[in-house]
């Protein structure tokens, strides 16, 4: 099953836990099977049009996902990554 890797500033939602495994076909899938299991971290990620949110970059495997491209099929031995951008100066 893919496991989501999440970030220290997104882990409220999640108790802690910063690897969730999930069923799931798409990048997509993962985050919205994350949000069943913990409540609330769905709308860190994508927003209410289901867009990746301004300052959240994914990867897969180590590669970016593309934010058009969250539709991307994942494979059971896959990792979904996702970095929590800073912004500020």
């Amino acid at each position: 099953m893919p496991i989501v890797e999440v970030p220290p500033r997104y882990r409220g939602p999640t108790n802690g836990r910063a690897l969730i495994e999930v069923q799931a076909g798409t990048v997509r899938e993962s985050i919205e099977a994350v949000e069943a299991q913990f409540p609330g971290f769905g709308e860190l990620i994508l927003d209410g049009a289901g867009n990746l949110r301004r300052y959240v970059s994914l990867f897969l495997n180590g590669t970016a996902v593309e934010r058009n491209a969250v539709d991307t099929a994942v494979a059971d031995t896959d990792n979904i990554q996702i970095l929590a951008s800073v912004a500020g100066g």
